[in-house]
């Protein structure tokens, strides 16, 4: 992380992912929401973020939007029902 990106990320209510940059690649949700303070609107709208990174996001509160990517809504419902205590 460089701190340039710590810096534009404090306090931001949202990060649009658009470049395919190694820097991007990298970066873990928990580093993402630490550097903005709080959980924020995630969109990815290259296919950066694996299925791992979006299911930790939503685990962290934040909202997350992709373009192409569907499959994001089942995601959240499987997050939501683990932390209200069904299908367990």
């Amino acid at each position: 992380m460089t701190p340039e990106l710590g810096e534009a990320l404090k306090g931001s209510d949202a990060v649009i992912l658009a470049v395919r940059h190694q820097s991007y690649l990298e970066l873990e949700p928990e580093e993402v929401v630490e550097m903005a303070g709080e959980p924020l609107a995630v969109v990815d709208c290259f296919g950066i973020l694996d299925d791992r990174k979006i299911e930790q996001y939503f685990e962290l509160g934040c909202e997350v939007k992709g373009l192409g990517r569907g499959h994001i809504k089942r995601i959240k419902d499987k997050v939501r029902k683990r932390k209200n205590g069904i299908g367990k």
